[in-house]
């Protein structure tokens, strides 16, 4: 059975542990599964806080890892 990768695997021993921590949760947000309010599609991000539904197109302004609707 495969291992569970965690977001910090590529970092290593380095950096000490606060940025290695940071990192994750980052990472954690970033990568999580968000669904359209309109149609309930799924967000994709397309450049640092703008983000857009696959299916219906609508594109939301938002933060840099989330969106705040």
């Amino acid at each position: 059975m495969a291992k569970k990768q965690s977001p910090m695997k590529g970092l290593g021993a380095r950096y000490g542990i606060k940025p290695r921590k940071q990192y994750s949760q980052v990472h954690r947000i970033l990568k999580s599964k968000r669904k359209c309010p309109d149609c309930g599609g799924s967000f994709t991000r397309d450049a640092v806080g703008v983000w857009s539904c696959k299916k219906c197109g609508i594109k939301i302004a938002g933060t840099a890892y989330d969106i705040k609707l």
